[in-house]
C-alpha cells in the first residue's frame, strides 16, 4: 500500500497548486506519486456521447480507453477510498485532495484564516499552509508554512505519510479508533503495523477482479500454503511471483442437484 497524506481546504485556497508543487518535488526525488480528488458533486466522470459513455449506457460495468500515450479506465460504480488507493497500483505516495471529514490519515490544511483552520483541524495535521502563513500566527498544533516552502512540505510528506488505515475502528490495535492509532503514529508513540487489518504487501487477493484487503498475518498464511503446494509441482523452480486463479463452484440447489 502506498503512503497517503490529505491536502484539504476550502474552495480557492490553493490546494491544487500545492499538490502540483508536491508532485513535482517528490517526483524529482525519485518517488512515484498519485492523486485522488474528492468531490461531493455527482457529475459524470466520462464525456456524454463518447464511445465509453455509450458503453456504460448500454450496461457495461467497466470500459477502458487505450491510446499510444495514456490509458483510461472507467468503473461504472462508486468506490470506497481504500479500494481506489489499492487500484492505483505501485506508488510511493498518494495525495488525497479534499476529504475534509477523513480522520484516519495525516493532513496538510490549506487555509486563509484562523477560522478556516479551526473548521478543518482534527488533530492529524502535519502542516498548515496557505495565505494564513503570512499572518504570523503560531501555536496551531502544526508548523505554519508558506506554500512556496515546498521542499519543507515534501520533507513532511516523506516523514509523516502512512498507509491509509481501514476505518474499521475494531480496537484490535489497542486504540479506540483508527484516528487514535493515526494520532499515536504521528506522535511516534506507535507503529502503523499495529493495525491488523492493513493489506499485506506480499500477498494480494482479488475477487471477481476487485482487490480484497488482506492483513499481513493472513497474507503470510496464504503465501505459505500456496507456495507449499506449488513447490510440489513439476517445473515449479524458484518463482519470483505466483498467480492462482480458479472459478468458484455454484452452490447446489435446494434439491441437492446442480442448477
Amino acid at each position: 500500500m502506498p503512503k497517503v497524506v490529505v491536502v484539504t481546504g476550502f474552495k480557492n485556497t490553493g490546494k491544487t497548486r500545492l499538490i502540483e508543487a508536491l508532485i513535482t518535488e517528490l517526483g524529482s526525488r525519485g518517488f512515484r506519486v498519485g492523486v485522488v480528488k474528492h468531490t461531493l458533486k455527482p457529475y459524470r466522470v466520462d464525456t456524454p456521447g463518447k464511445d465509453t459513455w455509450r458503453y456504460r449506457e448500454a450496461g457495461a460495468q467497466v470500459s477502458a480507453l487505450l491510446t499510444p500515450n495514456d490509458s483510461g479506465l472507467f468503473l461504472h460504480q462508486p468506490l470506497e477510498l481504500n479500494e481506489a488507493v489499492r487500484l492505483l497500483g505501485s506508488l510511493d505516495f498518494v495525495l488525497l485532495e479534499g476529504f475534509k471529514e477523513l480522520d484516519r490519515a495525516p493532513r496538510i490544511v490549506v487555509a486563509q484564516t484562523l477560522e478556516e483552520v479551526e473548521q478543518l483541524k482534527n488533530g492529524l495535521e502535519v502542516a498548515i499552509a496557505g495565505k494564513i502563513a503570512g499572518s504570523g500566527l503560531t501555536g496551531l498544533g502544526a508548523p505554519v508554512l508558506d506554500p512556496d516552502m515546498v521542499t519543507i512540505l515534501a520533507d513532511l510528506v516523506e516523514e509523516k505519510a502512512m498507509p491509509l488505515l481501514p476505518g474499521l475502528n475494531c480496537g484490535r490495535c489497542s486504540y479506540s479508533s483508527c484516528k487514535e492509532l493515526a494520532r499515536a503514529v504521528l506522535a511516534d508513540e506507535a507503529e502503523v503495523t499495529k493495525c491488523v487489518n492493513l493489506s499485506s504487501e506480499e500477498t494480494q487477493v482479488f475477487l471477481d477482479g476487485m482487490p480484497l484487503a488482506v492483513n499481513p498475518f493472513v497474507g503470510k498464511v496464504i503465501k505459505n500454503v500456496v507456495m507449499g503446494i506449488v513447490s510440489t509441482l513439476k517445473g515449479a523452480g524458484s518463482p519470483k511471483s505466483v498467480e492462482l486463479r480458479f472459478k468458484v463452484d455454484k452452490e447446489p440447489s435446494e434439491g441437492g442437484e446442480e442448477p
